[in-house]
């Protein structure tokens, strides 16, 4: 025979159901306040906390004044620290500002913008259509230039694009060849070389000190051919003296062939560096 729970037992589950049910409301409720809360202070966050009151600018050359470095990062006073995208700032001022090589933004909490900038300067001018660009060391298009600088290392390579405030764009095959004749000639410590030149991977050409021509041929035993351009240079300054024009062959010197070939005529005759200018250039120096 079954016995019916007395009423202190039925009075205590009623209690612990409503305890159960009250405990549940509490946690929905801490659960809501603590959401709007976060919502609260994520639009404020947004709309009225981490204003900018300061924008400071560091690195800052005779190229290019705070002033100007502000304004092309599009930064202003009340400015949102939290909705800026450093990394689009930092890609703008490099487009906008050519000469400046790298800009980082950093964010001070609660209120400063940071920019710290550095400015490159041109080492070589790249000849491309029917204009001169003036690049530096990373390839970074920095202006068009009127006339060759005989202080810059002059380039005549395949450019796929050039565009202002950007690295110009070569295809694969140009770029293997680039990239392995940079480095022969820096590992060579050949200096000078005034003139990169190519048309097709089997018609390198590099120009010494504005006076002397190298004709490569391909990049096929380049350590060698750069070595033995240094040993045939010497030779024949010392027999023609400093001021001789010409040009060695070197493209020969591959499958243990240890033949070069020199040939005294003017520099202007191989039509590289604009023939105008390097003309005039050579007129100064004797």
């Amino acid at each position: 025979m079954n016995e019916r729970p007395n009423g202190n037992v039925r009075k205590k589950q009623v209690r612990n159901k409503s305890r159960r049910n009250k405990n549940g409301s509490n946690v929905l409720i801490y659960a809501f306040l603590t959401i709007t809360l976060i919502s609260i202070m994520v639009v404020l966050s947004l709309t009225v906390f981490f204003k900018t009151s300061e924008i400071t600018v560091v690195g800052a050359g005779e190229r290019y004044s705070k002033e100007d470095i502000i304004s092309a990062a599009g930064l202003n006073i009340g400015d949102n620290l939290l909705l800026t995208d450093s990394d689009d700032v930092e890609i703008t001022i490099e487009e906008k500002l050519p000469y400046i090589i790298n800009a980082e933004l950093s964010k001070k909490f609660p209120s400063t913008f940071k920019l710290t900038v550095k400015e490159t300067e041109p080492d070589r001018i790249y000849n491309i259509g029917k204009d001169k660009y003036a690049l530096c060391k990373g390839e970074k298009v920095l202006e068009i230039i009127d006339e060759y600088i005989d202080s810059y290392t002059y380039y005549d390579i395949p450019v796929k694009e050039v565009k202002q405030g950007r690295n110009i764009v070569i295809d694969t095959e140009t770029s293997e060849i680039y990239n392995e004749l940079a480095k022969a000639i820096d590992e060579s410590k050949l200096d000078k070389i005034t003139a990169v030149s190519f048309k097709s991977k089997v018609d390198i050409k590099l120009i010494y000190d504005n006076r002397l021509l190298l004709e490569i041929g391909t990049t096929e035993n380049i350590k060698d051919k750069l070595a033995t351009a240094i040993e045939v240079i010497g030779r024949v300054k010392a027999k023609h003296g400093n001021e001789v024009e010409g040009s060695i062959n070197l493209k020969y010197l591959v499958d243990e062939n240890t033949e070069t070939y020199f040939t005294q005529e003017s520099i202007a005759d191989f039509n590289i560096i604009p023939q105008k200018d390097i003309t005039e250039e050579n007129s100064k120096d004797k």
